[in-house]
């Protein structure tokens, strides 16, 4: 019983003969992979790129860009946007689901189809 209460150390050997730790067989759920993180980053460069030669509309292009905090900011509420650009939120999600759909339909002509893995 004492040893079970007693706690570990994460940087504490598995086995007396090995040096392997307890942090490096213990995954980390939070972190992402690097190979994962650069896909990610590659994607947003090629999105960036889309929007300039898609047909979006202006409006549609902002929607956009402040729904998923693309360009820096921060992922916006559809109320958040309708109250910037003075929309109903069923106007935006209506602007934001043409704007979307658009981009599926180009995602193939445009090389991004790899990147459907990364897409939730």
């Amino acid at each position: 019983m004492y040893n079970t209460r007693t706690p570990l150390s994460m940087q504490q050997p598995i086995w007396s003969d090995q040096d392997t730790t307890f942090q490096e067989v213990t995954p980390d759920s939070g972190i992402e992979t690097p190979a994962m993180s650069v896909g990610k980053q590659i994607m947003r460069n090629h999105v960036r790129n889309l929007f300039n030669v898609l047909s979006l509309s202006p409006k549609e292009r902002r929607i956009i860009k402040l729904r998923f905090g693309i360009g820096g900011g921060k992922q916006r509420s559809l109320s958040e946007i309708g109250e910037i650009y003075g929309l109903s939120k069923e106007r935006v999600r209506q602007l934001e689901s043409r704007a979307l759909y658009k981009l599926k339909q180009n995602m193939n002509s445009h090389g991004l189809s790899a990147y459907a893995d990364f897409l939730v």
